[in-house]
């Protein structure tokens, strides 16, 4: 039936056993008259000029809903029936909603069994909406998320954000979210919620509920990897000691250690190695994880090195920020992510031995 001028969803009475429904774009304004479709499974309706999805509380065995594109008057969003959702809230696996001004998806968490939801070419600009998604009693078995085209897209660390607010989304925007990368992430985040709770500021060590255990995700990620935490351990595991640290001499200039460091200068070689890293991760480089937190004593020595890349990846990683904010992150850009690239090959080698490593003991 699609592509066939019609405009309203009538005489189905006959078609109880049917499973696929096709309905795109037609002229239709309201769903109704779908009672009778009590084995209905897939649903395309998209491209039509419906306002608000209803009339769906008999099809409770719904796994796909396809409404994509309806023509809507200028800046009205897709409405959705709160029955309606509650029926489909345990079968529906399937939602493609996209070009439909929804700027409020949060509505949409009462979907427990998605598994699947396209919401690209919308006008979606919060965080909050999208971590409602995967907030408790949420869209917890969610694999693949569209949110292409929105102005919530645009903004910084967004990826960050929904890697670890949900721990199944395996896909965004067509781009895998790994293991190794959701494991950075965490821990990543408990090493700066264990930073914020060594380092209270001043007008929070007045108040006396600040001593409390921390609260939150941060809280969370913070009791998952603390364990008998020793501060001094972790800091001379960390950086050198104080006391191997070298001072600057008291005599002539010369006499003095300067530090002598910095980002060489370009040259043909890493040119090449910008365009290879560019090509091969489309021009944004993975993001690498420590394994302290993975459960498996890794060699010491293995360990160590593993620790100290993840370092030297963040550092530049942080530098490439700093200079996107002082407005030179096209200067810096691709060789600072080819070094990144270089780093997460090396770290894939340390990992595979340590995992060898480990299969031995």
């Amino acid at each position: 039936l699609t592509d066939n001028k019609i405009c309203v969803i009538q005489n189905l009475d006959f078609a109880q056993s049917l499973t696929h429904l096709y309905l795109q774009d037609n002229n239709i304004d309201h769903m109704m008259n779908l009672e009778p479709l009590y084995n209905l499974q897939k649903l395309f309706i998209g491209g039509n000029n419906i306002q608000e999805i209803r009339g769906l509380e008999s099809c409770a065995n719904l796994q796909e809903l396809h409404v994509q594109a309806q023509r809507l008057p200028p800046d009205q969003p897709l409405m959705w029936c709160p029955d309606t959702l509650n029926t489909i809230c345990e079968t529906l696996c399937v939602l493609n909603a996209q070009k439909n001004n929804i700027s409020q998806p949060s509505q949409l968490a009462v979907l427990r069994g998605l598994e699947r939801l396209d919401l690209s070419m919308n006008n979606i600009s919060s965080f909050e909406e999208i971590g409602a998604l995967f907030g408790d009693d949420a869209c917890m078995n969610m694999s693949t998320l569209e949110l292409r085209n929105n102005p919530v897209s645009k903004q910084h660390k967004l990826r960050d954000y929904i890697a670890l607010m949900s721990p199944t989304l395996s896909t965004l925007d067509g781009r895998e979210i790994t293991q190794v990368e959701r494991r950075f992430l965490v821990n990543r985040e408990a090493a700066k919620a264990r930073s914020r709770n060594r380092n209270p500021p001043m007008n929070a060590m007045n108040n006396a509920s600040h001593f409390g255990p921390p609260q939150g995700v941060e809280g969370q990620l913070l009791m998952e990897t603390q364990g008998d935490y020793d501060p001094v351990a972790e800091r001379r595991r960390l950086r050198p000691h104080v006391d191997q640290i070298p001072r600057k001499a008291s005599g002539a200039p010369e006499e003095r250690e300067v530090y002598s460091g910095g980002l060489a200068p370009p040259n043909r070689d890493e040119q090449k190695a910008q365009l290879q890293a560019h090509m091969q991760f489309e021009g944004e480089v993975p993001i690498p994880q420590s394994r302290q937190d993975d459960g498996i004593d890794a060699p010491q020595g293995a360990q160590e090195e593993f620790d100290r890349v993840s370092r030297e990846i963040e550092e530049r990683r942080e530098f490439l920020e700093s200079m996107k904010e002082a407005g030179r992150g096209d200067e810096y850009d691709g060789m600072i992510k080819a070094q990144i690239a270089e780093k997460v090959r090396e770290l894939e080698v340390i990992d595979g031995q340590i995992d060898q490593d480990v299969a031995g003991e």
